[in-house]
């Protein structure tokens, strides 16, 4: 109880948040991966935040 659980990766907000950051890596975007948005998680996971640090990373804090 009152904990936090954090994940901080290579991570996007919106999907066009992810399509920006394929277009501008180009060929060295890896396609093969599959990349947290946060969009998609807020389905099931309505509770957390979102805090971008980079154009392709973030930290999502989900409080228990």
């Amino acid at each position: 109880p009152g904990g936090k659980f954090l994940i901080g990766d290579v991570c996007f907000e919106t999907e066009e948040d992810l399509k920006q950051a394929s277009e501008r890596a180009g060929d060295e975007w890896d396609s093969d991966e599959y990349y947290i948005v946060c969009e998609r998680l807020r389905r099931d996971f309505p509770n957390f935040t979102f805090e971008k640090k980079s154009f392709c990373a973030g930290i999502i804090t989900l409080l228990a």
